[in-house]
């Protein structure tokens, strides 16, 4: 055998293609993403070419067996502020409902694609949806480095959503991913990075309170802020309810 083609055949070994290393890693990082119960005050500033502007708004989110919950709540002080109940499903069958009205009428909405934007920034549903490994197919590419963290770059081919790929920047010294590249049908489409002198310990979750989004598309950006969070035991079960949603009412924490 020639040593050009043993070379190419003991790549994938080398590199830990599908690894159980890169799977468990991969893993753990989302489950410092998504594994625990979550409320926390965020700031949407965005910049896109029609202008800039600011969001402030409530994100929550409860395990419940087989089921996540996720709360999204605008905090402009109005009743009629937007939010939205999101159902998430292991089978992908997500069902969302939302309020934005005086009346406090509940409606059910179309998951689609699961592409939607969020308050009009550049973070999509798809971006705030619990992950785990077994949503993709894992490449080992090689080692890098960002903003001085050490990182494992992975590529990862979702079975489901809108992204085609995902190229990520795992670090290896904390579960956190840094950076991650989307590509759809048509290439790369946005770019997710967080910075690595905000990311913060809360026990044993290690949070980016500071990341943006950027659509290389269109060059807009979206800079997300985490202001106050709680993490597990204080999030209350009776927040991410219908009947919470339409009565609007913002949760005090």
């Amino acid at each position: 055998m020639r040593p050009q083609l043993a070379l190419l055949l003991l790549l994938p070994l080398l590199l830990g293609f599908d690894g159980s290393h890169a799977r468990e890693a991969l893993d753990l990082a989302f489950h410092n993403l998504y594994g625990s119960d979550i409320l926390a005050g965020v700031e949407l500033a965005i910049e896109a070419p029609q202008g800039a502007s600011s969001v402030q708004f409530a994100f929550g989110r409860k395990r419940s067996w087989d089921e996540t919950r996720m709360l999204v709540y605008s905090t402009d002080g109005s009743r009629e502020a937007p939010r939205a109940l999101l159902f998430q499903r292991p089978d992908g069958k997500d069902r969302i409902f939302i309020s934005d009205g005086p009346h406090g009428a509940v409606r059910p909405m179309s998951a689609g694609k699961r592409a939607w934007s969020l308050f009009g920034s550049d973070f999509a549903y798809e971006d705030l949806r619990a992950q785990t490994a077994d949503d993709y197919r894992i490449e080992v590419l090689g080692a890098d480095e960002i903003d001085g963290e050490p990182c494992r770059v992975l590529r990862l081919r979702p079975f489901h959503g809108p992204y085609s790929s995902i190229l990520i920047w795992l670090s290896t010294s904390r579960p956190v991913i840094v950076r991650a590249d989307y590509f759809d049908t048509r290439g790369l489409w946005k770019r997710y990075t967080a910075e690595v002198e905000h990311i913060a310990r809360h026990f044993e979750w290690w949070i980016p309170m500071e990341d943006r989004m950027m659509d290389l598309r269109t060059g807009s950006k979206t800079v997300r802020k985490i202001r106050n969070i709680l993490v597990d035991l204080e999030v209350p079960d009776d927040l991410f309810t219908t009947t919470r949603l339409s009565r609007g009412r913002l949760p005090m924490f």
